[in-house]
């Protein structure tokens, strides 16, 4: 079964057409709640829906939809946690965030796909839910997540951990948590790991970093650069490419309202 699933993952990845994706994919989630449905417990299932959701989400729906997204993003978080619930002692019953970075520490090279998928899931469930103050309190609990899968594997999903942290520190002002500095080492990072060939990084840096650091011109250079890129048909993220350039398509459209000058 979880070589079915691996296979079916694969083909999302390499799909050539959002179309075709967006057509897809709910039948392949609820094909995966149906599996679960049999075998709840069963942690490369849980797993798998936790990144698929998210995928789903973040590449086809959130610009479109941010609601269903969101709640695309909920669901894949709380496959996820089931697993981290069941893998790392003092996890399920963490009251403070030191007892739940000293949980997260417990976690072994084998748990980097657990522990970054919680993260992603949690962190853009986040963002779409910023006015929610309760939602805002997990906020130290997704920095703990990029964090530990940074240490764990940097090199996961494509330089993810790198991405993930480089978005987390670029996305807000330095009064509350952002750090220009370190969004754009890591972000630099995640692109030397994939010579540069997995957009969504660069998506993902001129939406945060070169936004708040109001650098237009930057902003438009590194989006430019990811639409004129070549579609490579072989390409094992090929999906992720493809929406990515319409991402920056999307958010070239709407430089005027995101720079002040």
């Amino acid at each position: 079964m979880t070589a079915t699933m691996d296979d079916q993952k694969e083909s999302f990845y390499r799909e050539a057409s959002v179309a075709h994706a967006m057509a897809g994919a709910p039948a392949l989630l609820k094909l995966l709640d149906g599996f679960i449905i049999s075998s709840p417990e069963n942690p490369d299932l849980l797993i798998r829906a936790a990144e698929l959701n998210c995928g789903f989400a973040m590449l086809l729906i959130e610009q479109e939809d941010p609601e269903w997204a969101s709640a695309l993003y909920k669901r894949g978080f709380d496959y996820v946690d089931k697993v981290l619930k069941a893998r790392l002692p003092g996890y399920k019953d963490a009251v403070t965030i030191d007892d739940f970075v000293a949980a997260l520490a417990k976690a072994k090279k084998k748990d980097i796909d657990a522990v970054f998928w919680a993260g992603d899931c949690l962190g853009s469930y986040l963002n779409l839910n910023l006015s929610d103050p309760e939602v805002m309190g997990d906020l130290p609990k997704v920095a703990a997540f990029a964090q530990r899968a940074l240490e764990l594997d940097e090199t996961y999903f494509f330089g993810g951990p790198h991405l993930f942290l480089g978005f987390l520190y670029g996305a807000v002002g330095e009064s509350v948590g952002g750090n220009p500095e370190a969004s754009r080492m890591h972000f630099e990072r995640a692109f030397e790991i994939t010579e540069g060939k997995f957009l969504l990084s660069k998506v993902f840096f001129a939406k945060s970093y070169c936004v708040q650091t109001q650098n237009r011109e930057l902003f438009e250079e590194v989006l430019e650069g990811v639409i004129d890129y070549p579609d490579y048909p072989d390409s094992e993220f090929l999906l992720v490419n493809v929406a990515s350039k319409k991402q920056a398509e999307a958010l070239l459209d709407r430089a005027d309202d995101l720079f002040l000058d």
